[in-house]
């Protein structure tokens, strides 16, 4: 209640364009309105937020990359500096944004050096696959980052997906994966290159993953790991994995969804 009072004396440190500058670059009354809702409104409440040292919950999203927004942006940033270094940390939720090198390479700073632990990546439009991985690849190795949520970015290389798989494998903290909407070769190089024997959650739901008699889920399972949830749902397994999946619970205690 207090920190609800002192905000109401608070105003966002950065001037947003006119619709003017906004319809120049092409937007419509309907875009207009949403970059204001999707974007604007919730960047506000979150640096408010964080400013005031109440916030658990980013999400920021809705917006392709414009030379006006990097002013937002970096208020944004400025008020990670608030975040709470101790306690649960904040969950970060990026969502339908176009980002640029620049953009996430400062995101993935930050999540490398506060306190935020958890990252979600989704339908975002990524203008260099390799680079955003490589960034990644720094945020992975922040102590307080438990749980990457990966979904709707279809890694289209192999090359990449093997920087993928090695970054996350390097990764001594996260220790909850969500990967999703990729597809079945991605879903099934991580099943074979990165060691999920510590995670407490893996859900690779809606990546067309065919297991072609390969036992890595049931082996996983079968080891009695702190796996607790594991999520395959919209996949394409068949009846000879529910029958191996099912035999490997005999002996499973702590698998609960």
């Amino acid at each position: 209640r207090l920190a609800s009072k002192v905000q109401e004396g608070w105003e966002y440190p950065v001037a947003i364009r006119p619709d003017g500058y906004w319809q120049g670059k092409g937007y419509d009354d309907e875009a207009i309105e949403g970059l204001k809702g999707w974007f604007f409104e919730e960047l506000k409440t979150a640096v408010s937020r964080l400013e005031h040292g109440v916030c658990d919950s980013i999400k920021v999203g809705y917006v392709n990359h414009d030379k006006a927004l990097v002013p937002h942006w970096n208020a944004l940033f400025q008020s990670f500096d608030h975040i709470n270094p101790y306690g649960e940390g904040v969950r970060l939720c990026l969502q339908h944004i176009e980002l640029n090198e620049a953009i996430m390479r400062q995101i993935c700073h930050h999540i490398r050096h506060r306190n935020i632990s958890q990252i979600s990546f989704s339908n975002n439009e990524l203008t260099n696959m390799r680079g955003a991985i490589n960034e990644l690849g720094k945020a992975l190795q922040s102590p307080q980052l438990k749980h990457l949520i990966w979904s709707g970015h279809t890694i289209e290389t192999t090359e990449d997906m093997t920087l993928f798989t090695r970054v996350l494998a390097q990764s001594n903290s996260v220790e909850e994966l969500t990967f999703r909407w990729n597809s079945n070769e991605n879903a099934q190089a991580l099943l074979s290159d990165v060691d999920f024997s510590r995670y407490k959650l893996l859900n690779l739901s809606s990546n067309d993953l065919q297991t072609n008699g390969r036992t890595d889920i049931p082996d996983l399972i079968a080891v009695n790991s702190p796996l607790e949830e594991l999520y395959l749902y919209s996949n394409r397994l068949n009846d000879d994995d529910a029958v191996l999946i099912a035999q490997s619970l005999g002996g499973n205690t702590n698998l609960r969804r």
